[in-house]
C-alpha cells in the first residue's frame, strides 16, 4: 500500500519568517523594502470578505489578460507561486520523468517534482538537445540566489527545444520586475508571476501564470473550488493599474542594492545581477547566519541551493544594509 502513496517528504527551507520569535532585521526575503503598495493594500482592504466570490475567476482573468495582451483562457490564478508548482508537477511530471532545472530550483517545485517520483536534473549551462523523458525545463529569469538571467535569445532557444520535445518551459518572473525582463508568450512557455515580491506584498500570495489554454485549463481542474481568497483576487484584478509605485521604488530599491553589492565586497566574492538581492562566499554558510542571528540579523544559508560557503542577502535600504555590514564586521573580528 505505501508503494502507491507519495512520499513523506521534508518542507523546503526558505527564507523569511518561521515559528521561532524574532524581532530583528531580516535580509533574508526579498521582497520591496519600501512597500506595500498603498492602492494594492487598499484593493485586499476594501474586497467583499463576506460572499463567495465567482468561482471561475472571470472578472479577474480579463483584468490580467487584457493586460498581457491575452486571452482569459491563457490565466490560471493561484494564492502563492508555490501551489501553482505544485499543480504543474502534479499535470505534468508522471513518475519517472524528469525536471531539467537551470541552477538549483526554487525548492518548492524541485519538492512538488519528487512527491510525483520524477527526477530532478540541475545544470549549469542547458543542453541543446533535452534529456529523454523531461517534461518540464525550470528557468529563473532572473534566478534566485544568483540573480543571473537567460538573454532574449538563450530563452528562444530553450522554448524551442521544449517545444520539439514535448516538454514545457517554466520561467519563474518572481523578480522579473526589479530587472524589467520581458516576455513572450509561446504555447510551449508557462510564464510564472509573483507580484507580491515588488509590491511588498507578499503576506497576500498574489500569483498568476500564462500559458496555453490546453495547459490552464489542467491546472485550473487541479484547483480546489474558491481557491482565490477575495482580497487576493481583488489585489490581482488592480494590479495592471497599480503600476505607478513600482516606478517610484524600484530605482530606489536598485541603488540601495548597487551600493549594499559593493559595501559586501570586503567581505568577500559577491555576484549580483541588477536583483534587490546578492549571494555572498563566506566560507562557512550555516556559521555565520547563525552568529549573525545572534546579533539580530536574519540572512539566508545558501546551501540548499547547492552554494555551501555563500549566504544570500537582500537589501532593506541604507540605515538598515549598514547594520547588516556592521554586524559582519562583529562577525568576523569574532
Amino acid at each position: 500500500m505505501s508503494d502507491l502513496l507519495p512520499p513523506l517528504l521534508p518542507r523546503s527551507p526558505h527564507g523569511g519568517p518561521s515559528s521561532t520569535a524574532f524581532s530583528g532585521l531580516d535580509f533574508s526575503v526579498n521582497s520591496n523594502p519600501y512597500g506595500p503598495n498603498p492602492v494594492l493594500l487598499e484593493a485586499v482592504r476594501n474586497a467583499d470578505h463576506a460572499h463567495y466570490p465567482d468561482p471561475a475567476y472571470l472578472d479577474v482573468r480579463q483584468a490580467l489578460a487584457d493586460w498581457h495582451g491575452v486571452s482569459p483562457d491563457m490565466v490560471a490564478l493561484s494564492v502563492g507561486a508555490s501551489d501553482l508548482l505544485h499543480r504543474l508537477a502534479r499535470a505534468f511530471l508522471p513518475a519517472g520523468s524528469k525536471l531539467l532545472s537551470l541552477h538549483a530550483p526554487f525548492g518548492e517545485l524541485e519538492r512538488a517534482a519528487r512527491l510525483q517520483r520524477a527526477e530532478v536534473v540541475v545544470v549549469g549551462e542547458l543542453p541543446a538537445a533535452l534529456l529523454t523523458q523531461t517534461r518540464l525545463v525550470y528557468v529563473g529569469q532572473p534566478h534566485n540566489p544568483t540573480g543571473r538571467c537567460l538573454s532574449e535569445g538563450e530563452r528562444q532557444t530553450v522554448a524551442d527545444a521544449c517545444a520539439a520535445a514535448g516538454a514545457l518551459l517554466v520561467l519563474d518572473l518572481a523578480y522579473a520586475p526589479f530587472t524589467e525582463v520581458s516576455i513572450n508568450y509561446q504555447p510551449s512557455t508557462i510564464a510564472l508571476h509573483s507580484p507580491g515580491k515588488a509590491h511588498g506584498l507578499v503576506g497576500a500570495r498574489p500569483a498568476y501564470a500564462i500559458a496555453a489554454p490546453e495547459v490552464v485549463a489542467r491546472l485550473e481542474n487541479l484547483a480546489p473550488a474558491w481557491h482565490l481568497p477575495a482580497g487576493t483576487a481583488a489585489l490581482l484584478q488592480k494590479l495592471p493599474h497599480a503600476q505607478e509605485f513600482l516606478a517610484h521604488t524600484l530605482p530606489q530599491v536598485r541603488r540601495d542594492a548597487l551600493a549594499l553589492a559593493a559595501a559586501l565586497a570586503r567581505f568577500g566574492a559577491v555576484e549580483h545581477h541588477g536583483t534587490p538581492y546578492m549571494t555572498l562566499e563566506v566560507g562557512d554558510g550555516a556559521r555565520v547566519p547563525r552568529e549573525l542571528l545572534a546579533l539580530g540579523i536574519k540572512v539566508r544559508d545558501c546551501t540548499s541551493y547547492s552554494l555551501p560557503g555563500h549566504i544570500r542577502v537582500s537589501t532593506q535600504g541604507g540605515t538598515r544594509d549598514a547594520r547588516l555590514i556592521a554586524a559582519l564586521q562583529e562577525v568576523r573580528d569574532g
